[in-house]
């Protein structure tokens, strides 16, 4: 795989934090986990999560990241915050809700 540093760049806007959430399972229904990270404008890591969820599937593992991610948010009273996930369910529940 290569990477071409122009397309897979992003500089979140400035006074912004990003949070980057997934998911992951080895098979479906298999042993599953999910984690997140939280950065700054500058791209330095603020704030790293990660659970094992034991038997699950991806889309409980996706599900699982975002919720975790919301209660941080929620706790920390954060705002200006951009979430990035790569689950097309999470994507597609979050615009039908907006």
């Amino acid at each position: 795989m290569t990477m071409d540093s122009e397309q897979d760049f992003w500089i979140p806007p400035k006074g912004f934090l990003k949070y980057n959430i997934d998911g992951a399972l080895k098979g479906n229904q298999g042993t599953a986990g999910y984690g997140g990270a939280l950065r700054d404008e500058n791209g330095s890591i603020l704030f790293i999560f990660h659970c094992h969820l034991g038997r699950a599937t991806n889309n409980m593992a996706e599900l699982m990241a975002l919720e975790q991610c919301l209660d941080f948010l929620e706790q920390d009273n954060c705002q200006n915050v951009i979430v990035e996930a790569d689950s097309e369910l999470i994507i597609s529940s979050i615009k039908r809700i907006s």
